[in-house]
């Protein structure tokens, strides 16, 4: 062996181990990255997660103390003017109903926050009204007194002979104004990443239009006090406040997904958020978080991942790049081609039908199982199609498998013209059909459907000497939340399209 040859194997032992060693970290530095990206991603959303629903949470409990702190104050309050009147006990009953006529209109008068006192003063001798400032006396004193104490969060009754008073606070009274130190604190709020809470006042628990009333919204105040309905959208087409409404009457809470304007611009993103039923004020307290925060923590991330990796692959193969960069580069140009044909290829073979050009079931089944998944993440379904050629066999027994085979290709040509690039046409076995219809309106299917069926039925086939005029027979159905998986949606839709058979083809039913 010369000196040249054994040099020329090394130097191609080396090049060979270096191509392997990049070829192999590349691949693992891939699959490390696809993966640390996702779990980065469940990580971070798991994060988001407790964040929203511990804030909210925490907020729910602050009101619970509002709430119990503010009884515990009117209640004070009640008890110390209690202890004043019962000190003036020496004075006339006369002078003891014109004090406490006094005092309670000086507490009504305040500037700033005055008392709303309920007073009522009445003299059992006479069985008269002294002093009704709300108006509570309806048909006789004792029945005012039992409606108006079952009215009161707290209330005392003071005698002076024949003079006796009753006095508290009305319970609205004091929730109102809980409710309103709530909405101001949760205006005050400020958090970072342009989150805030916001609160909408339930109506109506069946949904529908004004369902509910935005009480406090940070991000649109102009917005406060308008009315809500669960059949309001999102851009993508989505139903946030259904699903929140739904959430919260099945679990009391609920996290959702959808698309809304950012804080403080006009930009529409995608956003989490978690809501949660308070029953005792029919609110519900939400806080949402813009998910592309998320996704730009994790570009962040990657990139200094990379910046590390760069730098020890630099150091790792610096003394050898000079000596098999262009092999490296040409073998790698030719891989990529070659990869790249071959998997055309395949994907052509695997996913198309070869006759008729339609997705293969294979790929049918695969898009189906993907479009089930996206419902349960967003509610929404799309069309699912099931298409039978009317009379197909005798087709076939009549004029053979060649013409049938060109009325499966026309019929297919015919359908994909009249359907968005978007849709999908599968050949599911034989002279059967399914189309899968993204984003299409559940009252715009059966106009759809017979758009459709004009189309095939206008074809003219020739076949020796006479024409076929091909129709279809079509059943339409939509995922359901309780479906099992997508084979639930298809088998409503086989029994529709049976159902349009039997009811003398060529026509639309839906299950």
């Amino acid at each position: 062996m010369t000196k040249h040859k054994r040099r020329f194997i090394i130097a191609a032992l080396i090049m060979v181990v270096c191509a392997i060693i990049s070829y192999l970290y590349l691949i693992s530095y891939n699959e490390i990255g696809e993966i640390y990206q996702a779990e980065t991603q469940n990580t971070i959303i798991d994060l988001k997660k407790s964040f929203l629903k511990d804030t909210v949470t925490n907020l729910i409990h602050e009101i619970d103390v509002s709430r119990e702190t503010e009884a515990k104050r009117y209640k004070r309050i009640v008890d110390l003017r209690y202890e004043t009147l019962d000190y003036e006990k020496d004075l006339s009953e006369e002078e003891f109903a014109e004090y406490c006529i006094t005092v309670f209109g000086r507490d009504s008068a305040l500037e700033g926050d005055p008392y709303h006192w309920t007073v009522f003063l009445w003299d059992s001798r006479s069985n008269s009204v002294l002093y009704d400032p709300d108006g509570l006396l309806e048909q006789d004193i004792p029945g005012t007194l039992e409606k108006t104490k079952t009215a009161l969060l707290y209330y005392k009754v003071i005698d002076h002979g024949t003079i006796s008073c009753l006095f508290g606070f009305d319970r609205n009274y004091v929730e109102e104004r809980v409710k309103a130190s709530t909405q101001a604190r949760i205006k005050s709020f400020q958090f970072d990443n342009d989150s805030y809470i916001w609160v909408n006042e339930v109506l109506n628990y069946e949904g529908g239009k004004d369902y509910a009333i935005r009480l406090v919204h940070p991000n649109l105040p102009e917005t406060e006090g308008t009315y809500l309905s669960t059949d309001m959208t999102d851009i993508k087409g989505n139903f946030p406040y259904l699903t929140e409404l739904e959430g919260v009457k099945r679990d009391g809470e609920v996290f959702s997904r959808y698309y809304f304007k950012e804080l403080n611009g006009d930009k529409i993103s995608e956003k989490l958020s978690y809501a949660r039923l308070y029953k005792e004020y029919d609110w519900i307290v939400a806080m949402g978080v813009q998910i592309n925060e998320v996704e730009q923590y994790i570009d962040k991330t990657n990139e200094r991942s990379r910046e590390m990796t760069t730098k020890f692959t630099m150091r790792l193969v610096l003394l050898l790049i000079i000596v098999i960069a262009f092999f490296l580069a040409f073998l790698m140009l030719i891989e990529k081609w070659h990869f790249g044909h071959t998997k055309k290829q395949l994907e052509s073979e695997i996913n198309i039908d070869p006759l008729t050009k339609a997705y293969s079931r294979k790929y049918g089944t695969r898009e189906l199982m993907r479009a089930f998944r996206e419902f349960h993440i967003n509610g929404s379904s799309p069309v699912i199609m099931m298409m039978d050629i009317d009379n197909f066999k005798s087709i076939n027994d009549s004029c053979g498998h060649d013409v049938g085979d060109q009325v499966l290709k026309e019929v297919v040509n015919t359908i994909s013209q009249s359907i968005r690039s978007s849709d999908k046409l599968i050949r599911w076995g034989g002279d059967e059909f399914v189309g899968i219809f993204y984003g299409s309106k559940e009252e715009d299917t059966a106009y759809f459907g017979n758009k459709i069926l004009a189309a095939v039925s206008s074809l003219k086939i020739p076949a020796g000497n006479e024409t076929l005029d091909p129709t279809l027979s079509i059943g339409i159905s939509y995922f359901k939340e309780k479906d099992e998986d997508f084979s639930d949606a298809l088998k409503r839709a086989d029994q529709a399209m049976y159902r349009s058979k039997e009811e003398g083809r060529n026509q639309v039913n839906t299950l």
